[in-house]
């Protein structure tokens, strides 16, 4: 086991995700994961979403080590490939959204006038958030927490509205809700090309995913994480990367 990785994560365990541990764990995800992202990584996903995103991945894993490490241990390999594999998915996701050719998507059959603002679009988001029981200013400060990133990749999303107090379960439908997937375009995405707001949120799956997100569904993704409590433990760091 890499004695430097596990003091560090033993270190910030103990002190409560205290600020200076956690800055130096920080630290150490900046010399040995960030730094050293490959070039192929960065040139497919642009060098500072890579490295955003990288920080975030490491300090989620590292939360989750610090709770259920495996038995043969963790080193700064370890969780080097632990952030590769996921931004791999990142790229894979990104290069077949690239090659889908915008023809392929099937084209509205009703007649747009006049586009609504963005807005508009994430104003009735919250509505509809409403009427499954989220307080309206909840949920337009979740959006506005999911909005301001970047990066703007699901998993950036997700920490985003989880450091604005939502439950793991919820982050994870803000963020489909609002950026979607490689084979599922999001419910703002529908929105926004003139798909007409009744068909959208009738739709089954945006219909799990706003239940989800007020709170309501959350064996959708799963019940909310053993870390969430700990989560904010980042947030000084994560804001000033």
């Amino acid at each position: 086991m890499d004695v430097d990785l596990e003091v560090l994560i033993a270190d910030a365990e103990r002190s409560g995700w205290a600020p200076g541990p956690s800055r130096r764990l920080a630290d150490g995800i900046e010399a040995r994961i960030v730094v050293p992202l490959s070039s192929r990584l960065r040139a497919a996903l642009g060098s500072d979403e890579a490295k955003q995103l990288a920080r975030v991945i490491a300090w989620e894993r590292c939360l989750e080590l610090a709770v259920d490490p495996p038995e043969a241990g963790v080193s700064w390999g370890y969780l080097a490939n632990l952030v590769r594999w996921r931004l791999q998915d990142a790229v894979r996701a990104e290069m077949l959204r690239r090659r889908r050719h915008p023809l392929t998507y099937r084209f509205p059959d009703w007649e747009v006038t006049q586009q609504p603002a963005l807005g508009n679009h994430l104003d009735r988001i919250a509505h509809e958030l409403a009427g499954e029981g989220l307080a309206l200013r909840v949920g337009r400060g979740l959006i506005g927490a999911a909005a301001d990133g970047p990066p703007f990749y699901r998993a950036g999303i997700v920490a985003r509205v989880r450091r604005a107090g939502a439950t793991r379960s919820q982050a994870e439908a803000f963020a489909w809700l609002l950026r979607g997937g490689a084979g599922q375009r999001s419910a703002l995405a529908r929105l926004a090309v003139g798909e007409p707001p009744d068909a959208v949120f009738a739709d089954p799956v945006v219909r799990r995913w706003i239940r989800t997100a007020s709170g309501r569904d959350l064996r959708f993704f799963g019940g909310p994480g053993r870390l969430g409590h700990r989560r904010a433990a980042g947030v000084e760091w994560l804001r000033a990367a």
